[in-house]
């Protein structure tokens, strides 16, 4: 309908140009006069009320035959509140989307980062890998040959055991040997003193014998001179019976006599020849007594040799196994120093594969963290992306802390994050955060913002700091100020404008505010300041940025401009 509305239009202009050009000719021509006007003026007035006329004529005509037209128009006043609703929706929308391309272009630039991260953490992971695959076989190693060290030392040790046994044996022989020597020693000395003896009871045998024989043959030289004398009386015996008879009776009384002393004589001679046999069976046996002790004492002398040889055998024997056990002792030192260095390097390697292993677990962690979010960035929607602002409170004391984590978690279960507990702190993250509460004794403001991206239905790992909740900046205290120039356009002007407000949101967020916290200047208060600065005359304005109250860390800050 528009297109054939469009040629009506023209065709209609050039039809009411004409129409109306003639119309004003001819009341030209005819002179006519309305109102009192000229004539020139009245057929003007007529071409105008003409060509109107023609026009409202043309027009009626048309919507007359075209109903729906004015339906149209009609509907066009009535839709155009609702089509600037849908401009502006669609600004906002156009606007949104502009964010989640922002956003978008973020998230892919962040995954690029993951990418690259990921890709360095699979090349540490190969070279930690490597590390532990030459650690493990380094250790195998050391194991190995702390397995044959320990076989050695236990070889060494039962060695040097014998050894020691041997020894203690050796010691043993030698101490016997020692107590049969003295026993022979004491012996032999008996022996001494009996051969001794018996050598002092030979010589007074022999003497005795000698004497004995010295009797006997004295005896011996009585009785021949008894003999000789009795001869010698029998010859004067018998010569003088012979020559006196009556000396016959005293004769036989001196031969009875002579024959009694013959008969002692002769019992003295048998005595000395039984005292002789028995002088000299006693030297026999002295004799054989001391040849048996000179046997005994050649016997006793060659064991005392033997004794002494398997004394001196034994005290060689004692030095080697003296010398063997000081090598064994300084062999055992030697390996248990080399013991005690394998373990040092084995506690060594422990402690370096222990790192490794950490150090791997935490690749692990952040290869799966930067998995999980770059997975959820993609694939879900997020709770909360990283570094957002979970929870701040202001935190009292540390016994309190558990408390603010339970805020925590049920701030974030409203945001879509699940899990038991919804919000995770970490060992490390909470200790150091305690420390500072302690640190600090005061009443502290602690945000905790997102460590990571966190998808929906999953829970949301926290990265919390703490800082006092003390007055930063008094209310009405100008914050920042700078010099403006003026004589620039008011797009420039208000560039200015909003580095000021951004250079003051830098400052109170860089003492502990969130940023979450820091509402910036109104539009009303921006455009009020941008038209008391296009109405100075110079060319620079010095402009301020307070706040309406005292700032502090857990407070919320509203800002205004100052313009002396």
């Amino acid at each position: 309908m528009l297109w054939l509305f469009l040629p009506f239009v023209i065709v209609l202009s050039g039809v009411v140009a004409y129409a109306a050009d003639t119309i004003a000719r001819k009341a030209g021509r005819k002179h006519i006069r309305l109102f009192g006007l000229r004539p020139k003026t009245t057929a003007l007035l007529v071409a105008v009320l003409s060509g109107m006329g023609i026009s409202a004529a043309s027009l009626a005509a048309f919507l007359a035959l075209n109903s729906s037209a004015v339906n149209t128009i009609a509907q066009a006043d009535q839709l155009r509140p609702q089509l600037e609703a849908l401009r502006t929706e669609i600004g906002g929308v156009q606007a949104e989307l502009r964010a989640a391309q922002a956003d978008r272009d973020r998230a892919q630039q962040e995954a690029q980062t993951l990418r690259a991260q990921q890709q360095t953490a699979q090349r540490d992971l190969k070279s930690i890998r490597a590390d532990l695959n030459a650690a493990r076989a380094a250790e195998q190693t050391l194991t190995t040959q702390a397995a044959d060290l320990e076989r050695r030392v236990r070889t060494l040790t039962a060695t040097r055991t014998s050894l020691e046994r041997r020894a203690e044996e050796s010691r043993l022989k030698l101490t016997q040997s020692e107590q049969a020597l003295d026993r022979s020693q004491q012996r032999a000395q008996t022996l001494d003193a009996q051969v001794v003896d018996l050598a002092a009871r030979i010589a007074l045998s022999e003497q005795e014998t000698r004497t004995a024989q010295e009797r006997a043959a004295a005896a011996q030289q009585a009785a021949e001179q008894v003999q000789q004398r009795a001869a010698a009386q029998q010859a004067a015996a018998q010569a003088a019976q012979r020559a006196a008879a009556q000396q016959a009776q005293q004769a036989r009384a001196q031969v009875t006599t002579l024959s009694g002393q013959v008969r002692t004589l002769n019992a003295s001679r048998a005595a000395a020849d039984s005292a002789l046999n028995d002088a000299q069976a006693a030297l026999t046996r002295a004799r054989e007594q001391q040849q048996a002790a000179q046997q005994a004492r050649d016997r006793l002398l060659t064991e005392r040799a033997q004794l002494t040889a398997e004394r001196d055998a034994a005290a060689r024997d004692r030095d080697r196994v003296r010398a063997e056990l000081t090598t064994l002792q300084a062999q055992q030192a030697q390996l248990r120093a080399q013991q005690t260095q394998l373990r040092a390097s084995n506690e060594a390697l422990g402690r370096d594969l222990a790192a490794a292993r950490e150090t791997l677990g935490k690749l692990q962690d952040e290869y799966s963290s930067s998995r999980a979010e770059l997975s959820a960035s993609r694939n879900t929607d997020l709770a909360y992306p990283k570094n957002d602002l979970v929870y701040a409170a202001v935190v009292p004391s540390v016994r309190n802390l558990d408390a603010f984590l339970a805020d925590a978690a049920r701030s974030a279960q409203a945001r879509g994050a699940k899990g038991a507990p919804s919000v995770r702190l970490s060992a490390g993250a909470r200790s150091l955060l305690e420390t500072k509460l302690r640190g600090l004794n005061v009443s502290t403001f602690v945000q905790c913002r997102a460590a990571q991206n966190a998808a929906v239905g999953f829970p949301v790992d926290l990265s919390c700091d703490a800082r006092p909740n003390a007055v930063l900046y008094r209310g009405d205290q100008i914050i920042r100020r700078a010099t403006l120039n003026l004589n620039v356009t008011p797009g420039a002007l208000q560039e200015q404008v909003n580095d000021l407000v951004k250079d003051t949101v830098l400052d109170i967020t860089a003492r502990g505010v969130p940023s979450e916290y820091v509402q910036g200047l109104d539009v009303t208060e921006l455009v009020t300041l941008l038209s008391r600065l296009g109405a100075r005359s110079g060319a620079v304005a010095t402009v301020g940025i307070a706040a309406r109250q005292d700032v502090r860390p857990g407070t919320r800050v509203d800002l205004y401009p100052v313009l002396p």
